[in-house]
């Protein structure tokens, strides 16, 4: 005897496909994008809306055509993508972009984006051809280098399609960063911090040039692993707030910023390297945002660099992490403009 009345078993019995409609347990639509990550497909089945359903793991062609499958007990509806009509190339060109030879990596630019690969002995450089291979376990994300690309030429690499999460294609972001640390080195003293502690923002201050009896003097913001952490593969743009902090002469000054290895205060003098940038000329309590050099880029993303030293000779006073007040809580803060693979 069932406790189920009959509105109730009814309500229980699995949907089945409705009279008339293809009852295979198969099908194919188009691809619109891939989570590798997640292991999932973007599908549309007769011009739908895009569906996400898990992928078996295989070379997709973007926008190729898929084979899907269906389920009887839920109105045909789909619920795995099980591989492409006729999967993608596995090899494919790319060019170097930059060789890191400790490292065994080759930053290669192939399917519309950057990768870091390891390659095999062979002579790269700078903007030469090379063979890519695609893994397959890995939704078509590149593995590895082969070789140089030397006489053959493959095919064009396969653009990736316009799917939020397809391998390879790249996405702006935007982040702000605060310093961890700054303050400021007194040369003729080889100490830090010794300087207008009690005034102009305190002890973390970033003080440049010479005055009043300060000896030379090199600011240095520190921002640790926070760029790198990004997980950038490209940099587009980077901006430094600058806040003019002393009030010791009323004519305007301009920081001089150089990028910096340093990610935490070191035990002696700053170190800067690369070229140099100056804000505008800033009076006492004004502020500019200032352009880092696009020569930097690619240090802070790989943590070359991690920080900022003010080497100008003018003398003057910028606003670092908040010690007292006055205090700016955006002095030297980053904004990072990257592209991040989806």
């Amino acid at each position: 005897m069932f406790d189920l009345d009959a509105y109730e078993l009814a309500a229980a019995i699995p949907d089945g496909l409705r009279p008339g409609s293809d009852s295979s347990a198969l099908t194919t639509g188009k691809l619109l994008g891939l989570d590798p990550d997640r292991g999932l497909a973007q599908v549309s089945i007769a011009g739908s809306e895009g569906l996400w359903v898990p992928a078996q793991p295989a070379i997709y062609p973007p926008f190729g055509m898929v084979r899907l499958q269906r389920s009887a007990l839920d109105g045909g509806r789909v619920t795995a993508c099980i591989g492409p009509v006729s999967p993608g190339q596995m090899l494919v060109g790319g060019t170097v972009k930059a060789v890191n030879a400790a490292a065994g990596l080759l930053t290669v630019i192939t399917l519309g984006g950057s990768f870091d690969l390891p390659y095999p002995p062979g002579t790269y450089s700078v903007g030469a051809p090379v063979h890519v291979v695609r893994s397959a376990s890995r939704y078509g994300l590149p593995e590895f280098v082969l070789g140089p690309l030397a006489n053959y030429t493959p095919p064009a690499p396969e653009q990736p399609g316009s799917g939020s999460t397809n391998p390879g294609r790249l996405v702006d972001r935007q982040a702000t960063i605060l310093p961890q640390w700054s303050g400021s080195w007194r040369s003729a003293y080889s100490r830090w911090d010794s300087w207008n502690t009690d005034r102009y923002g305190g002890r973390s201050t970033l003080w440049q040039g010479s005055g009043a009896g300060s000896g030379q003097m090199i600011g240095l913001a520190t921002y640790g692993d926070q760029v790198t952490a990004l997980g950038a593969q490209q940099i587009t743009r980077m901006l430094v707030s600058v806040y003019r902090a002393d009030s010791s002469f009323s004519n305007p000054r301009a920081a001089v910023l150089q990028a910096s290895p340093h990610g935490a205060r070191p035990g002696g003098a700053p170190t800067g390297a690369g070229a140099t940038v100056a804000s505008p000329g800033l009076t006492p309590g004004q502020g500019a945002q200032v352009d880092l050099p696009g020569s930097v880029f690619e240090s802070f993303r790989t943590g070359a660099s991690r920080g900022l030293v003010l080497v100008g000779g003018d003398y003057a006073g910028f606003s670092g992490t908040p010690d007292r007040s006055p205090v700016r809580a955006d002095g030297m803060a980053l904004v990072v403009q990257y592209k991040v693979l989806a």
